[in-house]
This record gives structure tokens, C-alpha cells and sequence, in this order.
């Protein structure tokens, strides 16, 4: 990839993470405060759970979104629990991190988004909003690697 191609592609990554991340800002306590008592629900029956279903009414927009830009989602956003990580933060401010590489719609990658969702595992609550960063890496090992590094670090949009 030439300097020029390259540099449009993070630009445009940039852009994505940019753009999606203002949706979630936008968004995230009207679908929290619209879907609350199904919330509630789910977390009395499983914890965790509930916080999933929160994400996935939260995303599912953007990704149709995504889907009509041009772009694709693997997987859709946020990303799958089972390759998620959950390494940090106190019980009652634990960030987890999904991820999804992001292609352009011909399958080529752009490079992939990853979000962080902030919750408490002593009581039902999100202490902050979800974050979206972007990452220029797209192979699945050494994007694990990434993340559980920066998110020491806090370094994550340093790899666009």
C-alpha cells in the first residue's frame, strides 16, 4: 500500500470511529432509559446479559447504518461476548472491550473498531458511556494482543 492509500484508509477509519462514536453519545441513555424495565429484568435473571441486550439495541442502528455506507461489520457491533476481554476496573466500573474489523463493502479491511463498555457488576448501572476507538490491525492474534495491552496503556487509537 502506497503512503497515500494508506493515509486515506486510517483517515476514513478515523472518520468511522469518529462518527460512531457520536451516535453513542447521542444515543446511549435514551435506548438505556427506553429499555429499562427490560434491563431490569434481564438482570435479575443473569446479570451480564441484560448489559449485552443494552448493547445490542444500542448498535443495531449504527450497523444497519454501517451496512448502508458501505461498510461491514465482523461481527456486527459491538462484537461477540466470547471474544470479548474484561480485565479492568473495580466491580462497579469494569470496562469490557468487543471488537469488529470493519471491510469496505467489496471485503477488503479498513481495520477495526473496538468498543468499551462500562458497567457495574454490584448493581445495575452504567457508569459511563461506551467509548469507540479504531485500530488499523485486523489479524484476529495480534488484535487481541493489541487490546489487552492498550487498554493498560490507554494507547488503543495509536495503531490507526
Amino acid at each position: 500500500m502506497n503512503e497515500m492509500a494508506g493515509t486515506l484508509k486510517g483517515a476514513a477509519l478515523s472518520m468511522l470511529a469518529a462518527y460512531a462514536q457520536q451516535y453513542v453519545d447521542r444515543r446511549w441513555q435514551d435506548v438505556w432509559d427506553a429499555h429499562l424495565p427490560d434491563i431490569e429484568r434481564m438482570f435479575a435473571k443473569g446479570g451480564d446479559s441484560a448489559y449485552g441486550f443494552f448493547c445490542l439495541k444500542l448498535f443495531h442502528p449504527l450497523t444497519e447504518e454501517m451496512v448502508e455506507a458501505g461498510f461491514l461489520s465482523e461481527p456486527v457491533l459491538p462484537g461477540l461476548f466470547p471474544q470479548s476481554e474484561e480485565h479492568w476496573g473495580p466491580w462497579e466500573d469494569r470496562e469490557r472491550r468487543f471488537w469488529s474489523v470493519i471491510r469496505h463493502g467489496d471485503g477488503s479491511p479498513l481495520g477495526t473498531l473496538v468498543t468499551r463498555i462500562y458497567h457495574d457488576h454490584t448493581r445495575l448501572r452504567l457508569p459511563r458511556p461506551p467509548r469507540i476507538s479504531a485500530i488499523g490491525e485486523t489479524d484476529p492474534v495480534r488484535l487481541s494482543s493489541i487490546i489487552r495491552m492498550d487498554a493498560i496503556e490507554g494507547k488503543v487509537d495509536d495503531h490507526v
